[in-house]
């Protein structure tokens, strides 16, 4: 039985955030930060005040204001702050519709003249409209990556929350590979998926369950929600899941042969694997994103299955939201790892004619190197049934 109060994130953490979020405006110049969450990206107001939007309320609005000096405000959509206030340690929490404009205008009748905007690629453009309209010139309104870079560094508490959340991942791969036999469905093993990891503890899916099985719904679909195809002997099965506890993301995929696959299948595989294993390695503090996918293509390009000068991403930031924005790991990403950094590390690999691979893992950075938050088997060659 998981225990959820040993991995609860207290108060004390959240005003330290808060603290360490405004020495950095302080250093940027930055009068007032802006943070935007919906439902489906809600790392930012969450990891400040502790509260997430309510699915099933358009626009999925929160958000949260943090002047240079002073307190948070909180706002969220009409008829929930009675809950917010529930969850949140802020004191002061309003309706965000009716209370915006005037808190905005108030903030820039009191001299405020930069303004920078977390969230800003997914904010709903009616409050980006409300900014624009009572933030005029001459205050300079810009996207901010400053929470991006701060709640990419996790405590200790975090991390074992997505160590939970790993695991139950794990327990959903493991309920796919049970449920495997000639004659089932990606829906059904989708759904043997998600009822091992609700079962087990999940709080809430942190994305779709993915389940591609066979070359034609493989080899060219990077993903794809899984359909009424059954699986045959021979098949590759692609899978990749995910699930929430206590506020954290799990983001793992890993694939498997079904019964007598072929040599090139076989070989697609083990190289995924290998160019996982090459990128792991080179994955400590210090390093950049480029520097974590440059071994890995280079075993892909090794192996005849990237052109030279071709480079594939090798995954993404990771810990409230499933993806997070940093670090990122393009081949030419400058963002560095930090010290208690997390990210999921993924090898994809689709070859025409073979079938699709994927191995990922959400990971930690330590000083001397990565820690997996994920323990299951990386080699699958799952019998016939």
């Amino acid at each position: 039985m998981i225990d959820t109060h040993l991995n609860e994130i207290g108060e004390a953490e959240y005003r330290d955030r808060y603290r360490r979020t405004q020495e950095v405006m302080s250093r940027d110049g930055i009068d007032l930060l802006i943070a935007w969450s919906d439902c489906y990206r809600m790392s930012n107001v969450r990891w400040l005040t502790n509260y997430r939007a309510f699915d099933g309320f358009i626009p999925y609005a929160a958000m949260a204001l943090v002047p240079a000096k002073g307190d948070p405000i909180l706002l969220v959509t009409e008829g929930l702050v009675p809950s917010a206030q529930a969850e949140t340690w802020v004191n002061d929490v309003r309706e965000i519709r009716r209370e915006l404009p005037g808190l905005l205008r108030e903030l820039a009748a009191s001299g405020v003249r930069k303004v920078g905007i977390g969230g800003y690629r997914y904010l709903a453009a009616e409050f980006l409209d409300t900014i624009r309209e009572c933030l005029p010139s001459p205050i300079r309104v810009e996207r901010s990556s400053l929470l991006d870079r701060l709640k990419a560094v996790k405590s200790e508490t975090e991390i074992r929350n997505m160590k939970v959340a790993g695991w139950l991942a794990d327990v959903g791969c493991e309920a796919v590979a049970e449920a495997a036999a000639s004659g089932v469905s990606e829906r059904e093993l989708a759904r043997a998926a998600y009822a091992a990891m609700f079962e087990a503890g999940a709080d809430g899916i942190a994305f779709d369950v993915f389940v591609q099985t066979g070359r034609e719904n493989t080899e060219t679909f990077y993903l794809r929600r899984p359909t009424d195809r059954r699986l045959q002997d021979g098949d590759i099965v692609m899978i990749d899941m995910g699930c929430r506890f206590n506020g954290y993301a799990s983001d793992n995929a890993r694939a498997a042969g079904f019964g007598a696959i072929s040599s090139e299948v076989g070989r697609a595989m083990d190289v995924t694997l290998e160019a996982f294993e090459a990128g792991m390695k080179a994955i400590r503090a210090g390093v950049t994103g480029a520097d974590a996918c440059a071994p890995a293509n280079e075993v892909l390009r090794r192996h005849g299955y990237l052109k030279p000068g071709e480079n594939l991403r090798c995954g993404h930031g990771t810990g409230m939201d499933p993806e997070e924005e940093y670090p990122s790991l393009m081949p030419h990403s400058k963002d560095v790892f930090f010290e208690n950094m997390t990210a999921a590390y993924a090898i994809t690999l689709l070859v025409p004619g073979v079938g699709g691979c994927r191995v990922e893992d959400p990971i930690v950075v330590r000083k001397d190197g990565a820690e997996s938050l994920s323990n299951y088997s990386y080699v699958n060659r799952w019998p016939l049934r």
